[in-house]
């Protein structure tokens, strides 16, 4: 049995469907998407400098209060200031 000449066994047919170039695209493309998931989802870095600057004014104002509360101690351990409840005039 003789086959047409176009049907040769040492041509190579063309397979529909895969094409390294067509793997390559959708390569790029699940690259992109994750990417765009990765800023989408990920916390910004000026949402990070607002908390730390937060936690550092906390900090500073803890410090100021402690730092006033030896203070006071301090005065009314020497006797420099008394504690006492004066009675209200009305």
């Amino acid at each position: 049995m003789q086959t047409s000449p176009g049907h040769g066994s040492e041509q190579k047919r063309q397979i529909f469907g895969t094409h390294i170039g067509d793997l390559g695209i959708v390569a790029i493309a699940l690259l992109c998407t994750v990417t765009l998931f990765l800023i989408l989802f990920s916390p910004s870095p000026a949402d990070r400098l607002q908390k730390a600057q937060t936690r550092q004014a906390r900090e500073k104002a803890q410090q100021e209060q402690v730092e006033r509360q030896k203070k006071i101690d301090a005065a009314v351990a020497t006797g420099e200031v008394s504690v006492g409840i004066t009675p209200a005039k009305h």
